[in-house]
């Protein structure tokens, strides 16, 4: 046996012992058609199931707790382990851990951001329009943040906020940069007011299936689900935040 033999049989041995570990009990089915599409049917059942329940108030069954529990980790984990949505899963293991606690992603989530950069190109300008002079903290309004330019925005964002501190020294205007996302889902209330049905934002989980033939045989979750978690006492909604500097030269004194 060569070495390029060897070396794909021991992954082949050690793929399922993997995706145990990732993707423990009920979660290893649930990753399993959300990957490839098969069993999708019976998947989407149970969660519109799980939906129609919610919508309604009902008192959900731990049997149905359990499943929404093990839905989201396993979305969680597949995003960590994706190249794209990684800070998404981050956010949504967060969420499911029910802290509160504010959370820092990733600079690069805001500032690969089309949305995200013109918000502060319209704060910059004020920055440097005032000779870079200390007036305080300049913030946007509150705007939907997700933008196909940061990948992992569509999923981990939503409605937040920019804003900016300066200070002048030695003829470099320093900007001190921060975004806010207010981590709640929006709730079927709200949704049915905005919308005229409580699934106005429901959006596709896509899988091979899904990309190689058809969009509809994704999976499709209520953002309103997302919000139900909370209700239900098994998630917790949070801040999330990103910081980062930006230096501006202004004078001749820089170097």
């Amino acid at each position: 046996m060569n070495r390029k033999s060897a070396v794909f049989l021991s992954l082949l041995v050690l793929f399922p012992f993997l995706w145990v570990k990732f993707f423990p009990g009920n979660r290893s089915s649930i990753a399993f058609v959300l990957l490839s599409g098969l069993g999708r049917d019976k998947l989407q059942l149970a969660v519109d199931r799980v939906e129609a329940d919610a919508i309604e108030q009902k008192h959900l069954s731990d049997k149905q707790r359990l499943f929404l529990v093990d839905l989201y980790r396993t979305l969680a984990t597949g995003g960590r382990l994706s190249v794209f949505a990684r800070q998404s899963g981050a956010l949504m293991d967060h969420y499911l851990d029910k802290s509160g606690e504010d959370y820092q992603l990733q600079a690069s989530i805001f500032t690969t951001n089309k949305n995200v950069l013109e918000q502060a190109n319209l704060l910059r300008l004020k920055v440097l329009d005032s000779g870079c002079r200390e007036l305080g903290r300049y913030e946007s309004e509150s705007f939907y943040m997700p933008h196909h330019s940061s990948p992992d925005s569509v999923f981990a964002l939503y409605h937040g906020t920019v804003s900016v501190s300066n200070k002048m020294l030695g003829g470099e205007c320093r900007m001190v940069w921060r975004a806010e996302v207010p981590w709640v889902w929006p709730s079927y209330e709200s949704l049915q007011k905005k919308y005229g049905t409580p699934h106005g934002e429901s959006f596709p989980i896509p899988n091979l299936r899904a990309v190689f033939f058809d969009i509809s045989d994704s999976v499709y979750i209520d953002n309103g689900l997302g919000h139900y978690l909370e209700t239900a006492g098994l998630a917790k909604s949070f801040l999330a935040y990103g910081t980062w500097e930006e230096i501006v030269c202004i004078s001749n004194e820089c170097d």
